[in-house]
């Protein structure tokens, strides 16, 4: 069913790379989204009204505010795919993740109203109407809530949207939502309990529960996320693979909507390379990703004496050291200046976030007396960084 509906309405399908293609991706996501939920709340409503069933209706709003946040998404989608202008030279792809926001605050909006509807409801219980017919109904908006849990979450896969895999996930809540009023029903056919204001109320809860998240996942892009490890790998991967390219750090992607991201990075190559072939590798480099990952990339060269075996013993020395702290641990901008009395080794130190200033002064007075038992001039100037990738 998904696929066909892809192939019918989408041209040119399997270009998920081209924006105007992933635009009509999340047009499709929101028009299904939009009729198949409006639709779910009339029918929903209507069997509430009858029966006389709070828990019901408050599912019914649940669905309403599906459609309404189906709507702000496809707003989101069409503002996010403006090209840039003179005060946007990024772009307009975060309004998807602000389209998002707005969504999630409307959910959470219906889950406290209800809420406080389901509490009246527990202090003055009204009788509810049970039927065969009621249950069938409901059964059918749960087969069509599952459908449309798998068709946004593969569709939002498909071209990597926050909004869209965020929608698969409240169609999934609204599953575990309508199967508990059913139950709430069921508990009232066979043991003639109304717990339909108690039922209520966890709809109204998982309401908040879901905006929430939604906040907290939309919310996330926009203050600025650490780096996929597996996206970083790519990176490496690729800047690795050219000759006279010795070691990748400080890899800083900075993302401007799904499939829009700025970065940096560091590349080290060896100093005694001519620097107009170290920066012509640096270019195929930047081209390269470029095209295969479409991050618009600026890379930072750091040469590096690969002669001086001294480097290399002293590092070999703190990779030890690491061996008994953390093995996220990494060093990088290894620089010798040697003195007259003294000798600087200079180097960047990465530790992990999780790495409480106790254990860093402890690991750097054992660098240090490690890397002066090798030579008593040996002074070590660190600048401690933190990891930009998520582990």
């Amino acid at each position: 069913m998904t696929n066909l509906l892809i192939k019918l309405f989408i041209k040119d399908y399997k270009n998920i790379k081209d924006e105007n293609v992933r635009k009509k991706y999340g047009e499709l996501g929101s028009f299904i989204g939009i009729s198949s939920n409006v639709a779910l709340f009339i029918i929903k409503f209507l069997v509430g009204l009858v029966i006389n069933s709070v828990a019901i209706m408050a599912d019914s709003f649940n669905n309403l505010s599906d459609s309404l946040s189906s709507i702000i998404t496809l707003v989101g989608f069409k503002l996010g795919a403006k090209p840039a202008d003179e005060e946007h030279p990024f772009g307009h792809g975060r309004m998807e993740y602000v389209s998002g926001l707005v969504v999630s605050f409307i959910i959470m909006l219906i889950g406290f109203e209800f809420l406080r509807t389901s509490f009246f409801k527990i202090l003055a219980p009204e009788n509810i109407s049970f039927s065969y017919v009621t249950i069938f109904i409901l059964l059918i908006t749960v087969l069509i809530k599952i459908w449309q849990a798998f068709f946004n979450k593969k569709i939002g896969k498909l071209i990597n949207s926050h909004s869209l895999i965020a929608t698969a996930t409240d169609s999934r809540n609204d599953v575990i939502v309508t199967s508990v009023t059913i139950l709430s029903l069921i508990i009232f056919k066979i043991f003639n309990i109304n717990l339909d204001g108690y039922f209520g109320i966890i709809v109204a809860l998982f309401l908040i529960y879901s905006g929430f998240n939604l906040a907290r996942e939309t919310l996330s892009p926009l203050l600025g996320e650490a780096i996929d490890s597996e996206l970083a790998e790519r990176i490496k991967s690729i800047a690795l693979s050219y000759d006279n390219v010795i070691g990748v750090h400080d890899i800083l992607v900075h993302n401007y909507g799904p499939n829009k991201s700025i970065a940096s990075l560091h590349v080290e190559v060896p100093s005694n390379v001519d620097i107009n072939k170290s920066h012509e590798i640096i270019d195929l480099i930047e081209k390269q990703i470029q095209d295969e990952l479409n991050i618009f990339l600026t890379i930072h060269m750091d040469p590096v004496n690969v002669n001086d075996e001294r480097i290399q013993t002293i590092v070999s020395t703190i990779q030890n050291v690491f061996k008994n702290y953390d093995e996220e641990l990494d060093t990088h901008d290894h620089r010798i200046v040697d003195g007259e009395n003294k000798i600087n080794f200079i180097f960047d130190l990465v530790i992990p976030y999780n790495f409480s200033k106790e254990k860093e002064k402890s690991l750097i007075s054992d660098i240090k007396a490690n890397v002066k038992a090798l030579d008593s001039r040996y002074q070590c100037i660190i600048n401690i960084e933190k990891s930009f990738i998520n582990k």
